[in-house]
Order: C-alpha cells, then structure tokens, then sequence
C-alpha cells in the first residue's frame, strides 16, 4: 500500500509539473514572460514569500518560479539534471520567443552552509563547480538560450538562524571563505566557453553585510531573504538586466 501511495504521489507531482510547464509555455508564447528562476528554495524566495504549486508558477504578470526541490550544486554537477526535466523544456525551443527570455539559476547556497567549510578546510576540490557549470549550460542548450545566468546567494545570517530547520556547519568565517572560494570558481569557469554563454548574477553585495552574510534586517528566517530583501534583490536584478 505504502508503494502504491507512493507511485501516485509520484504520478500526481509529475502531472501538475507538466500542467504547469503547459501554462509557462503558453505564457512565454504569448510574449508574456520576461524572467524564469529555476532551482533550490532561493530561486522561489528571492522572488515571493510563498512557494509555488505545482512547483512551477507565474509570480508576476512577466516572472516565474520553477521549484527543483533541496538539491545541492554538488549532485546536480554530478548527476545533472533529470532526462525527462532537459527533454520536457526542449519544448520551449519551438515556442516563439522562448529564446527572449531570461533564465536565473540558483543552486549552492546548502552547499556552502552544510558541506563545503568543512571539507575545504580539510583540502576539498572544488572542481565539481565546472562540471556545475557545465550542467547549467545543458540546460541552456535544451531550453535553446544564448545565455543563461547563474545566481550566488550571501550565507546565511547565522545569529537569527533556526538551526533545526536550517543545519549549520563550520564558522561563519569558514563559510565566506567557502562562498567566496565557489564564486570565484564560477566566475572563472563561466569565462571557459563561448555559447550558451554563462552569467554571474552575485547577489552578495546586494544582500550581505560587512562581514559577507546575509543581513539580519533582510531576512525573516536567517537563510531566505523576506520582504525587504526581495526588494533589493529586484533592485539588483534590474540593474544587471539593463548592463548585462
């Protein structure tokens, strides 16, 4: 019973995922989309305070949000995105106009607050962040884009942090080493290739404070920016959009 349960959970997920893509795809034909995010809770959160159902929805008459789910850059780099998530937005190659819209990818920030202080401070690769960025370039090429962006969140504001719901690993000194060592990763590994080109989006100056974390004042939670931190992260994504 327990599988069977779950075979339709599966199913029912898998239904509203393909209802909701429908919607984009019509909306992007339509001339009605000017943005995407796509990937981890901060692609969601940077943009409304409510998640999505089914997971991908318009936030705005022009912006949507696609939720992947808790995925780090570390299992997407090495296990890349589903074949049937790349085959499903091949679609938006044929859609007129698909290629006019802009693509945000937000995946790392569990990485660098769970993982990586720790292990780079015991002599961890980072060589996973090229095959990351590899990955989201896929992507690109399935959706037909000549660039898409990627985003680099602050760490979290460790002081009003819910450790529970938000595990912390390493010291907040390790973990802007860790953030600062991806980004600067990113940075160099989007230079490597010509098409689909690759964007920086660092939201770091935007949203951190002196120290490199995520300002007290701009987040509710300690880790997901609320109402006054999706206004500066507007307010930042404007300003690349029109220097870009």
């Amino acid at each position: 019973m327990t599988r069977r349960f779950h075979r339709l959970r599966v199913a029912q997920a898998r239904a509203q995922a393909r209802i909701g893509f429908a919607r984009l795809a019509v909306a992007i034909a339509r001339r009605r989309v000017d943005e995407v995010w796509f990937g981890d809770s901060h692609a969601v959160l940077f943009n409304t305070s409510r998640f999505p159902f089914p997971g991908l929805a318009p936030v705005d008459e022009r912006r949507w949000v696609w939720h992947l789910g808790p995925r780090l850059m570390y299992s997407t780099a090495r296990d890349g995105f589903l074949p049937a998530l790349l085959r499903l937005v091949r679609v938006l190659r044929r859609v007129p106009a698909g290629q006019a819209v802009t693509w945000f990818v937000s995946y790392g920030e569990i990485d660098i607050r769970c993982h990586l202080a720790e292990r780079l401070r015991d002599g961890a690769d980072l060589g996973f962040v090229d095959r990351y960025v590899d990955r989201v370039r896929e992507l690109a090429g399935a959706v037909g884009l000549a660039e898409i962006v990627i985003v680099v969140p602050p760490p979290p504001a460790v002081d009003s942090l819910d450790h529970d719901a938000f595990p912390v690993v390493g010291t907040p000194e390790e973990r802007i080493a860790a953030r600062r060592a991806v980004a600067d990763r990113l940075a160099t590994a989007a230079t490597q290739h010509q098409a689909p080109r690759i964007r920086i989006l660092d939201l770091g100056p935007a949203l951190a404070d002196p120290h490199g974390l995520l300002r007290a004042d701009l987040t509710d939670d300690g880790c997901h920016t609320n109402d006054a931190g999706r206004a500066r992260v507007r307010s930042a994504v404007e300003e690349y959009l029109q220097t870009a």
